[in-house]
């Protein structure tokens, strides 16, 4: 059992924080991974942030002054720092945009306390962190079980032929492929992880998201899938590897035979077309972009599309070449640090869960800085745990080079 990193200390404000750290801030975080599956309403699921988890790491935050250290001199955070300054810097020449000013404003601070609200967790209790993980992936399993149960009970008990949307807060296909893909590439880490490739929980609960995410239709977790697969390749274990890229054969194989058309009619969804418009779009402002927050408009046959389909286009249009290339400097903090621990568990699952995210936003999305919603699954939530992750490792190396500090000369 590891011991706590940090030192809880005496008196009423040290039991007041460690209360909310041990406590709250898990329940919330738990609260925060599954509540897509129950809350109901989006709106909702906003609230549910705003008071379980985002309020109690303000509070734990305020009682004690001990974590600001650790938690403002991380290079990850920094680098999302600069990141969030320059677009809210570009919103100066974003155009009008009194409506939701507020809203865009706020929305660096509330992934900010997202990121400290997790590593606050990881410093006081790094094994409640890992419990978390464990409890929000059982919830998924037993909710995407629930929500197939019901999918075919609708269509009779037959084979249902039309795609699988999702309940709830998860009200159509793809935000249900986001958040029940994420929680199959943290599934497929435990299986590398596990010390057998028979172990049958894994195996169980792949088995069930896998085919609620075929269901769905979507070819973006498919995507984010593979990403995560050929990175677990080179980061973890080439043989487990190889049998879960059989297993993806099978599992492909199974679609074509049971639903031929489901992921191919419809062709490639005017991704071309999109792309090449958002790029004209694009050029028209290269370096510094057209402002967070300025709405793009692309036109195909029948509809108009209000996003590119694609996290970096988005990333690109709003920030120029300057906003993507402080992204790309976040991203690659993350990956760097998540490439030189990959041999810690959660390390391994959040750099895993990231990359699906990363692949998956290549064909989807443009909510690169939202509020609380599906987009948080494939890069804020992941990013979090890694920052957490980082946080944790280093003060626990301080706490090392100190204790070896003070027995030298004891020993001299």
């Amino acid at each position: 059992m590891r011991t706590n990193v940090v030192d809880a200390g005496t008196g009423r404000l040290a039991r007041c924080h460690n209360f909310f750290t041990h406590y709250l801030l898990p329940i919330g975080l738990v609260a925060l991974l599954t509540g897509m599956f129950w809350v109901g309403e989006r709106n909702a699921y906003h609230r549910l942030f705003y008071v379980f988890f985002a309020a109690p790491t303000l509070i734990a935050l305020l009682l004690s002054m001990r974590p600001w250290k650790s938690l403002l001199s991380n290079p990850l955070f920094l680098s999302f720092l600069a990141f969030s300054c320059y677009m809210l810097l570009t919103l100066t020449w974003a155009g009008d945009l009194d409506d939701k000013l507020d809203s865009l404003l706020k929305r660096p601070l509330f992934i900010a306390l997202l990121f400290f609200g997790v590593a606050l967790v990881a410093m006081r209790s790094p094994q409640r962190l890992d419990l978390v993980v464990r409890a929000a992936c059982w919830i998924a399993v037993l909710s995407a079980v629930l929500s197939l149960g019901y999918f075919v009970a609708m269509a009779g008990y037959k084979l249902p032929h039309q795609r699988f949307s999702g309940y709830g807060a998860l009200y159509n296909a793809l935000l249900s492929a986001h958040v029940y893909g994420a929680f199959a590439a943290i599934w497929l880490t435990r299986w590398f992880q596990s010390r057998s490739p028979l172990n049958p929980a894994p195996i169980a609960a792949l088995a069930v998201l896998g085919v609620l995410l075929l269901a769905t239709g979507s070819r973006t977790p498919l995507v984010g899938m593979i990403a995560a697969l050929l990175w677990l390749l080179v980061a973890c274990n080439v043989r487990r590897g190889s049998l879960a890229l059989a297993a993806v054969a099978v599992l492909l194989a199974l679609q074509i035979w049971l639903y031929p058309d489901l992921l191919a009619q419809r062709g490639v969804s005017h991704r071309p077309t999109i792309w090449l418009d958002a790029l004209r779009q694009i050029s028209e402002k290269p370096w510094f972009g057209h402002g967070f927050g300025h709405p793009i408009r692309i036109q195909v046959p029948g509809q108009l599309l209000a996003d590119p389909h694609n996290m970096e286009l988005g990333v690109l249009y709003a920030g120029g070449i300057v906003g993507l290339a402080l992204w790309a400097t976040l991203y690659g903090f993350a990956m760097t640090f998540a490439w030189k621990n990959r041999h810690e568990p959660l390390v391994l699952i959040a750099a895993t869960w990231l990359v699906f995210g990363l692949g998956a936003g290549l064909t989807e999305g443009m909510a690169f800085l939202s509020r609380p919603k599906e987009h948080w699954f494939l890069i804020w939530l992941p990013m979090a745990f890694l920052y957490a992750q980082w946080v944790r490792l280093r003060l626990e190396q301080r706490q090392l080079t100190s204790a070896a500090d003070d027995r030298r000369p004891a020993e001299s």
